[in-house]
């Protein structure tokens, strides 16, 4: 029979990404916290002169596309003056989708959706996240089963040499495996939650609590870089889940945008190219700035990425947490495969304890 291993991580990744999210994402950190720290005036500074190229563009290619022919017979001048007066009319318009989008975040920015999807992806990013947040404790888990098996073993030894029986090197390399990984994860881990006294000499507190607040900076930093950067917050805006949405206000907004430009001469228009082919027009026009959105926004991003600073806005907000919610960040997203990584100590204790009594017999040849 073929015998495999997946690492739980990537195996649970689904369930790990979500849990892992939930509270960093869901509650830390919401959209509305993202969006409200950007200065709309200085935002719409920084896409001002490819908006107003792509405004060109896109009015050009929607009223060839819309009316060629009466484009086509248009007077050159005509032309230039419609383009400069729709591309005059591109920012306040941008203001207002940019308003709308503030009054109605949470409808069109799911930050959870994007992280979860994003860890859920990539794997290899969802275990930095767990090894970032554990380097440490792994590093301690390691040193203690090395110092606490030292003793086991001397142990091991006295009852081997008392009984030699070729089953104490098994038993006891299981009890030893079961023993040091159970102690190290679920006691010296994750309790106390807070520094406690013992005997009146030393003080301890779980491992993952003690450091929080490193922590807390390095899993931030590590998100920011890697899952809620800029590029990926906007692109989520534009294409993820909710983007239908933030699609309707852009269509509103447009729309408007079509309406006001036209003025007294609307119901005039609407005789002449049709009340569907106007609001053709409008559609048209708004899939077009959607499409654009884009590579205008990739001017912002530096400034995007300066403002939110989401590295140390969700570091303080991790290290503000009380001990017994801060475990709950990442823990209960391995805690039911705890008896996983307990058992495959066991079960390594155990060949090591056979890999010794075949050692054993060869010299005892």
């Amino acid at each position: 029979m073929p015998i495999g291993w997946q690492g739980i991580i990537p195996l649970r990744a689904a369930h790990m990404a979500s849990v892992a999210t939930n509270k960093i994402v869901g509650e830390l950190l919401t959209p509305a916290d993202v969006w409200t720290r950007l200065d709309q005036t200085k935002l719409l500074a920084e896409i001002r002169e490819p908006l107003l190229t792509s405004m060109d563009a896109i009015t050009q290619e929607v009223a060839s596309t819309m009316q060629p022919e009466i484009w086509a017979n248009t007077p050159g001048f005509v032309k230039d003056k419609l383009i400069q007066r729709m591309r005059d009319r591109g920012p306040d318009a941008m203001k207002q989708i940019m308003d709308d989008v503030e009054a109605n975040v949470e409808e069109v920015l799911d930050l959870k959706s994007l992280a979860t999807r994003t860890l859920v992806y990539d794997k290899e990013i969802l275990q930095r996240v767990f090894r970032q947040a554990g380097k440490r404790e792994w590093a301690f888990i390691r040193r203690f089963g090395l110092v606490a098996g030292f003793f086991i073993g001397l142990l091991q030894l006295t009852f081997y040499l008392w009984l030699r029986s070729p089953l104490i090197n098994p038993i006891m390399g299981a009890i030893n495996g079961w023993a040091t990984d159970a102690f190290c994860i679920k006691v010296l881990l994750f309790s106390p939650k807070r520094p406690k006294k013992y005997l009146g000499i030393f003080t301890w507190q779980g491992l993952f609590l003690k450091y929080q607040d490193e922590v807390a900076d390095e899993l931030s930093a590590l998100i920011a870089e890697k899952v809620l950067t800029p590029h990926a917050i906007l692109e989520s805006m534009l294409k993820g889940p909710l983007s239908d949405r933030f699609y309707l206000i852009i269509r509103r907004h447009v729309g408007r945008m079509v309406e006001e430009e036209l003025g007294v001469a609307a119901p005039a228009v609407r005789a002449v190219i049709g009340a569907d082919n106007l609001d053709k027009t409008k559609t048209l026009m708004a899939e077009r700035v959607m499409n654009s959105l884009p590579r205008t926004m990739e001017n912002a991003e530096g400034y995007i990425e300066d403002t939110l600073d989401v590295a140390n806005l969700l570091a303080e907000r991790l290290k503000e947490l009380p001990p017994e919610e801060f475990e709950g960040v990442l823990r209960p997203a391995f805690q039911q495969d705890e008896w996983i990584l307990i058992a495959t100590g066991a079960v390594l204790g155990a060949f090591a304890g056979v890999a010794q009594d075949v050692v054993i017999h060869q010299f005892a040849k």
